[in-house]
């Protein structure tokens, strides 16, 4: 016990509280462990979202469907390595190149749209476009589009 200068006893406001404080930091640690490992694993799920080859699939998905809508006619090419759709004015050849997925326009020059590609395979089921592709990395991508006419 401490003594103060008039002769008072004082108390001391660390005594004994050692074991209750290392007890509260122990549950502070344990509350917030969960979060850390739900923090980890939604990082780790955004960063594979993040990558190229996952983005450039999901830009060619989008960029797909414009050139299956208002279709006066459709057809595999290269067996089935390609299509051809007509729109209008405007003939569009979309096909297997090498490595990548190409686009051409009346037959002239190229734009390519997905590169990475192991093997990609087009066909049509009633008015549905279907794209089976392997990518160099081994995935599978499938995509399924509707076919609309004018």
């Amino acid at each position: 016990m401490l003594v103060t200068k008039k002769g008072f006893p004082r108390l001391s406001s660390e005594t004994g509280f050692i074991y209750f404080d290392a007890l509260i930091d122990l549950v502070l640690v344990a509350a917030i462990m969960p979060l850390i490992i739900l923090f980890y694993l939604y990082t780790a799920e955004f960063m594979e979202d993040l990558d190229p080859g996952e983005v450039e699939w999901r830009l060619f998905t989008a960029d797909m469907q414009s050139y299956l809508t208002d279709v006066d006619a459709i057809e595999i090419i290269n067996d089935g390595k390609g299509f051809r759709v007509v729109q209008g004015v405007n003939e569009y050849d979309i096909e297997v190149y090498g490595t990548f997925i190409r686009k051409q326009r009346l037959g002239q020059g190229h734009e390519i749209m997905v590169t990475g590609i192991s093997s990609c395979t087009f066909s049509i089921v009633g008015k549905t476009l279907k794209v089976s592709a392997i990518r160099s990395n081994g995935k599978e991508e499938r995509s399924d589009y509707a076919i609309t006419g004018p």
